[in-house]
């Protein structure tokens, strides 16, 4: 299988969005900002710095209703070093080669670093989000709802704010979890098992897509319930290729580029053809695709938005991956997703 390489920068109050276990830790583990800066320097994560002040009176309500709630103290633990940092401390702090202080010139007198990284803007409670390079990547004042927060964790941890706005997935995410409006009208796509998409290949021959997904992803839910029902998108999956959306879980063997794929159940869950097509690195979602003459042409990892979506989509159907430049490409393409 030849692997076409394609550039791209892809990247609930009462809801359980996360499988609670015994292992689930029952509080965040929060660190000084030097114990995150040193750990990142071996085991990379992005870094979550709550920026606060003794007399701040929401910052205390943060404490006690957003930071103790389970689906925040999962994902938080799972992604991120956790850091408490009072923006009127007295510690020297060295950060990324320079050394900040409090110069102590007044009742309120704010750290130099928090000012730093603030942009000046001192304001609380305030989140500051670094990514695995301790670099800042912005900074959001305000007190946010477990429910609001979320969304800025999964945003921010899985790079989807290098391709997508705020505003857009914050609406993907609250419609995927929280808005009970009825998408009967929407035009649905006709999602083929992968077994019935290489039989109908064989009479009619077209593109597959394969979205690689499991249950707890919560990306892949999102897209599921938001990028797949845009009307641009199910037209573009439903015309031009046969989709597939396919539980790296299954259980189900697979005939497909000449093998046989099946789900071994043995030293891991996961099923052998996204393993193999994956090369074992698990990030989802997944899209896969495949040409009509059954050769691989690409993979690509992580969320997308409509709008980041449909480009790709075309740039596939079109062949223009074959001729064209992927930067030129997107330079000139027009939406049609209003």
């Amino acid at each position: 299988m030849k692997l076409f390489s394609l550039l791209l920068i892809i990247a609930l109050s009462n809801i359980v969005l996360f499988g609670q276990t015994n292992n689930t830790p029952k509080a965040i583990k929060w660190y000084s900002i030097k114990e995150a800066l040193e750990l990142n320097k071996t085991t990379p994560k992005k870094i979550f710095i709550d920026v606060y002040t003794d007399w701040c009176g929401w910052c205390k309500v943060m404490d006690k209703n957003t930071f103790t709630d389970p689906n925040i103290i999962q994902y938080m633990s799972d992604n991120y070093y956790a850091v408490k940092f009072n923006a009127e401390g007295k510690d020297t702090i060295e950060y990324l080669g320079k050394k900040y202080f409090n110069k102590e010139t007044g009742t309120k007198s704010a750290h130099d670093l928090a000012i730093f990284l603030l942009r000046g803007q001192l304001s609380y409670p305030n989140i500051v989000y670094l990514d695995e390079n301790s670099n800042a990547i912005t900074a959001i004042a305000g007190y946010r709802k477990p429910t609001e927060l979320l969304p800025f964790l999964i945003y921010f941890n899985k790079d989807i704010y290098k391709t997508t706005n705020l505003d857009d997935f914050q609406k993907y995410f609250n419609k995927t979890y929280y808005d009970t409006t009825s998408s009967k009208d929407s035009i649905k796509i006709k999602w083929y098992s992968l077994n019935e998409a290489v039989e109908l290949n064989k009479t009619k021959p077209k593109k597959i897509f394969i979205d690689f997904y499991y249950d707890w992803c919560i990306e892949c839910k999102i897209m599921y319930k938001t990028t797949y029902y845009n009307p641009v998108i199910a037209n573009y999956l439903n015309n031009d290729y046969y989709p597939v959306h396919f539980d790296v879980l299954s259980k189900d063997t697979v005939n497909i580029f000449g093998n046989k794929y099946i789900n071994e159940g043995t030293t891991h869950p996961y099923h052998q053809l996204p393993v193999s097509l994956l090369q074992g690195k698990m990030v989802l979602p997944t899209l896969i695709y495949i040409n009509d003459d059954m050769t691989l042409i690409t993979n690509i990892q992580g969320y997308m938005s409509p709008q980041n979506f449909e480009p790709i989509l075309e740039f596939i159907k079109s062949n223009a991956f074959k001729t064209e430049k992927w930067e030129d490409f997107r330079k000139n393409f027009k939406s049609k997703i209003q």
